[in-house]
């Protein structure tokens, strides 16, 4: 949600300006950019209904690419198994729960598999709009850029330094650049990198530097979280698939099933990059679903040569790839109504507090209660008036108290596991801090939803500790 407010934030400010902003940017601003076409020709009424028109956009995105992935699987297989590799996509959770954050997957994923497509026709006008294609992408999200060394890879394997195809890569390389440099100069002026070239060179010296520091040690725990992320990313439908599919997909090894072996481990380069620098989310690992859809189906082609029935065996899959689906998405599903009561209680924050500790979910919603209701706006994080104080580093009320006196105002605390346990002994046992007033309770404001905010009483505290002071010196 975070992420999904700075993009909105960014686009909404273009439109305010009539320009893009010269103070700040996201490093990958291309999806704002593309959001600030649609809210410049769609008329609404407030910043609410703009950040559903976001979320909205993001689902129908993620809809579209199962189109794209059909073609790709369609240059492998059948127009029946090309149809189970799309629903795969269609039906896998994670995508559906991604779509709804508003967020730059869904752009990418789409528009990184329709280069694919284009790409693997190995026709010359198809390759130079891969070239383009992929230039956009490297503006959404700065890993595009190992998708431009994939294709680049693939096009000299394809075709090695012949003449007439060496024109068609110039081509393409010159489209490429020449829609990157003027996005790169701006970056670089407005935050002093590109978000890509320098930011790669910036974030290969810093892992150099850091395992020199840890001996390797950051190499295996990267290892290690990415097969973790990976395997369960599997669940629940590429666990049947993509395992047996990876045998088959070697067993019917070919020049194009290489080309797709090559894809797979480029764009995994950076996926392993960030679980090194210990980035604990899945969604890294989405850009390959597409890959996944297709090695799975050499599996589901073995699957099926076994039965005489084949439709009917293609029916019974789609028919249990949607149900392990539903499930899996009714376990995983956001609940909407705590999130709308979160986001109640996040306004009502904003109006008696000034200075909070940081909690593992209300703060998002407290960052999204002060975001102007009137549209458009600017709105950069200075702007934010209440100030959300991180609680890292410390086991102890007093001290962390103490150490923030000048921004701490109140403590918020609900029955959240994440939270630290000096944080949950106040929710338990509220009547142990006599300097803390309850302010508010969400269970006398008709929420289901438990959360208490305390204000702190500074000189309560200052005089319960020169008493004890007192007596130890007594």
């Amino acid at each position: 949600m975070a992420d999904s407010l700075t993009y909105f934030s960014y686009a909404t400010e273009i439109i305010f300006l009539g320009h893009l902003p010269t103070t700040w940017t996201p490093i990958n601003n291309g999806w704002s950019m593309f959001m600030s076409f649609w809210f410049s020709i769609v008329n609404l009424e407030n910043t609410l209904q703009y950040m559903e028109l976001q979320r909205f956009t993001s689902i129908i995105l993620s809809s579209l690419t199962i189109v794209p992935i059909y073609f790709l699987c369609k240059k492998f297989f059948n127009n029946k198994l090309s149809l189970i590799g799309a629903s795969i996509f269609a039906f896998e959770p994670r995508i559906i729960l991604n779509s709804l954050l508003g967020i730059t997957e869904p752009l990418f994923i789409l528009i990184s598999t329709i280069t694919l497509v284009f790409f693997l026709k190995y026709e010359r006008k198809e390759i130079v709009i891969s070239f383009i294609l992929v230039s956009l992408c490297t503006i959404i999200r700065s890993e595009g850029i190992f998708l431009f060394f994939t294709l680049t890879i693939l096009f000299f394997i394809k075709f090695r330094f012949h003449k007439k195809y060496l024109k068609t890569y110039l081509v393409g390389l010159i489209i490429f650049c020449l829609i990157l440099i003027p996005v790169i100069n701006y970056r670089i002026e407005v935050t002093g990198t590109d978000g890509i070239f320098l930011r790669a060179t910036q974030g290969t010296t810093q892992t150099l530097s850091t395992l020199n520091q840890d001996e390797g040690v950051k190499i295996f725990e990267g290892i290690k979280l990415f097969i973790s992320y990976l395997s369960w990313i599997m669940i629940p439908s590429f666990i049947i698939f993509v395992p047996y599919g990876i045998i088959q997909f070697f067993k019917k090894r070919n020049k194009d099933t290489k080309f797709i072996f090559v894809i797979l481990i480029i764009n995994s380069i950076p996926i392993f990059y960030a679980y090194i620098m210990q980035a604990h989310d899945t969604r890294y690992i989405y850009v390959l679903y597409p890959i996944f859809c297709l090695i799975s189906l050499f599996a589901i082609e073995k699957y099926i040569s076994k039965f005489n029935q084949k439709n009917l065996i293609l029916i019974l899959m789609i028919i249990g790839i949607l149900a392990s689906s539903i499930i899996f998405y009714e376990y995983k599903k956001m609940d909407y109504e705590k999130e709308k009561e979160m986001y109640e209680i996040g306004k009502i924050t904003v109006q008696i507090t000034s200075g909070i500790n940081s909690h593992p979910m209300e703060s998002k919603y407290i960052r999204a209660a002060q975001i102007p209701d009137d549209w458009p706006f600017i709105f950069h994080d200075d702007m934010y008036k209440i100030k959300i104080i991180s609680t890292n580093g410390y086991d102890d009320l007093e001290k962390y108290i103490f150490n923030t006196k000048n921004k701490l105002t109140h403590i918020i605390v609900d029955d959240d596991p994440n939270l630290p346990e000096f944080l949950k002994d106040v929710y338990k046992n509220e009547e142990k801090y006599v300097y803390l007033k309850k302010v508010f309770d969400s269970k006398n404001n008709g929420f289901k939803y438990k959360m208490k905010i305390f204000e702190i009483d500074y000189e309560k505290l200052d005089s319960i500790n020169k008493d004890e002071f007192a007596f130890l010196h007594h």
